[in-house]
């Protein structure tokens, strides 16, 4: 399942704009209660961005207490919050799982450059390199295939997929990159093309919409954003997603094959997570005392992951499982 790119900005803005948020009331979804999922070292701050069917969370979490210190990826289960490593470098941060437990990701190099990684339970980190510059994956399928975006040396990305040890370009029949958000379970990839959301399987690209794609599943439904709100195609129909009363705007953030969507809004003070149940009806998520949040992925199970705010008033933040 998964990704976002946007997910995936360097940690320090990222952060950044995360400690920026402005507090929020809280609110809640009906059956849904919030999980606060800690962080490696007890200091502020962290994230999480999928869960598989297990409930296996993969996120990043600061580590140290100096200004602006490094994120590592981790592993979460059963209550304890496992450091993944990284290729040598400082940092590294974990995007994606499949429901063998296999994760992606990218990490730092001991020369500064980030490589997209793969993760195996049993194996530990593997770099996945480059077809560029800076490579990062943000999905993985059932079959251990890995999907990302690399920088192109010309101040642009490319996506790529790596499919048995080897890495290709994503493109269009016409050589035109194809910048990938999300993988599902059985590989349908959803990328973004020159303004245009489309799917890729096997070498043939269907066309969703314009806007950016955000996530897939495995029946080809693709949630996406265009302009200030966010949009699902579900069984070849393509309908916006309402944003809860008050949005100023909204963004999807990921899709699970029961077509729940989630991602988050802001009334352009505060944002909050937010959770559209088959596509249906926005629900907001409630915060950890009350702080603000925001949602990165879900599960088939109905869970969901993301972070909050401490509270309404601090910037820190920790990875929370919203769950029943």
């Amino acid at each position: 399942m998964k990704n976002l790119i946007r997910r995936l900005l360097p940690a320090g803005l990222l952060a950044a704009s995360v400690a920026a948020l402005l507090p929020g009331a809280p609110a809640a979804a009906a059956g849904l209660h919030v999980v606060d999922l800690g962080t490696l070292t007890g200091t502020c701050c962290s994230q999480a961005f999928d869960i598989n069917d297990h409930g296996v969370v993969v996120g990043e979490s600061q580590i140290g207490v100096q200004e602006n210190p490094p994120e590592r990826a981790f592993r979460w289960k059963n209550g304890h919050m496992q450091d993944l490593g990284t290729l040598g470098g400082p940092r590294a941060w974990a995007s994606a799982i499949n429901d063998k437990g296999e994760i992606a990701g990218a990490s730092s190099l001991p020369d500064g450059s980030v490589h997209a990684f793969l993760w195996q339970p049993g194996y530990g980190m593997r770099d996945l390199g480059t077809l560029g510059g800076d490579s990062v994956s943000v999905g993985i399928d059932e079959a251990g295939n890995v999907v990302g975006y690399y920088a192109d040396g010309t101040g642009g990305l490319g996506g790529f997929r790596w499919h048995d040890g080897v890495m290709s370009p994503l493109t269009t029949g016409s050589g035109v990159p194809i910048i990938p958000a999300s993988v599902s379970a059985n590989g349908i990839i959803a990328g973004t093309t020159e303004g245009l959301t489309v799917t890729w399987k096997n070498g043939v690209i269907q066309t969703v919409s314009g806007g950016t794609a955000t996530g897939v599943n495995r029946f080809g439904d693709v949630s996406g954003d265009a302009g200030q709100g966010a949009f699902l195609r579900k069984g070849g129909v393509l309908r916006d997603l309402a944003l809860p009363a008050g949005s100023a705007y909204g963004s999807s953030t990921d899709l699970n094959d029961c077509a729940d969507v989630v991602g988050w809004r802001t009334d352009g003070y505060r944002y909050r997570a937010v959770w559209w149940p088959k596509g249906g009806a926005a629900k907001l998520l409630p915060g950890l005392h009350g702080g603000q949040t925001m949602a990165w992925g879900n599960n088939n199970k109905g869970q969901i992951v993301g972070q909050s705010n401490l509270d309404a008033t601090t910037g820190e933040y920790h990875a929370v499982l919203w769950t029943y």
